[in-house]
């Protein structure tokens, strides 16, 4: 397919009001290929969940808080406070006891505004490089889709797709975008999870750790945000493992 023939198919899946349905996944890999975020029982935030803080009586200290990228939420008149990996209870107290050195008996409220979008990052030749929003059962071909298409120097046919898989591992995929975009139906797309990195090349890579270090030298601040967005969204794990 055409460098052109290949734009209009992206642009016709990034813009239909639907996603089409995701590809199926080989046998036996159903469960992995189906990514889903399990809420504990109790909520602990992450990098980029909203707050939304009310303080009666004193409407100057109401207000809405992000989780910065250091974990940090900046309440009005209550300085710095450790959010990642805190419940909202937890917040509500300690907000409660730094308000009260200015207050009298102050009546917090501390609620989840909005939850934080999980991020994918599209890096290479491509006409968009950087973060997009991750949606349920996005595949490498929507990533592809988000980030414009690729640009005529890109390799389809070597598409890698990078996953942490724990505080110091990486696993490395290599997909095949170019078959099913000229109508392969025995062809495979790959679904993504959470903060994965899809890396659409130049030319052929053969060895892995020239990759890693190539996409390290492209785009640090997405690696940067990658690294703490999985390691936030996987705070618990990395809590549990800790401490056993």
């Amino acid at each position: 397919m055409s460098h052109v023939g290949i734009v209009a198919v992206l642009l016709q899946l990034a813009c239909s009001s639907a996603p089409p349905p995701p590809p199926t996944p080989p046998p036996g890999a159903e469960g992995a290929l189906r990514p889903t975020r399990i809420l504990p029982a109790e909520y602990r935030l992450v990098v980029g969940d909203e707050l939304r803080v009310s303080v009666l009586g004193s409407p100057d200290l109401n207000g809405v808080v992000t989780v910065g990228p250091d974990g940090m939420i900046s309440p009005i008149a209550a300085g710095e406070i450790l959010a990642a990996n805190r419940t909202v209870p937890e917040i509500t107290a300690e907000l409660r006891e730094r308000l009260g050195r200015i207050l009298r008996y102050p009546d917090v409220s501390v609620m989840l505004n909005r939850f934080a979008d999980q991020m994918i990052y599209v890096l290479g030749e491509v006409n968009l490089t950087g973060s997009h929003r991750y949606v349920p059962n996005m595949t490498a071909l929507h990533a592809l889709a988000a980030a414009r298409g690729p640009k005529k120097t890109g390799r389809l046919s070597n598409v890698l797709v990078l996953r942490r898989t724990g505080p110091s591992e990486l696993d490395v995929y290599k997909v095949n975008l170019e078959a099913p975009l000229d109508g392969d139906v025995h062809s495979r797309d790959m679904f993504l999870e959470p903060y994965d990195i899809v890396f659409i090349p130049r030319s052929i890579i053969g060895e892995i750790n020239k990759f890693v270090e190539l996409v390290f030298r492209e785009n640090i601040s997405a690696l940067y945000f990658y690294s703490e967005g999985w390691r936030a969204f996987h705070m618990d794990r990395l809590n549990y493992v800790t401490n056993k």
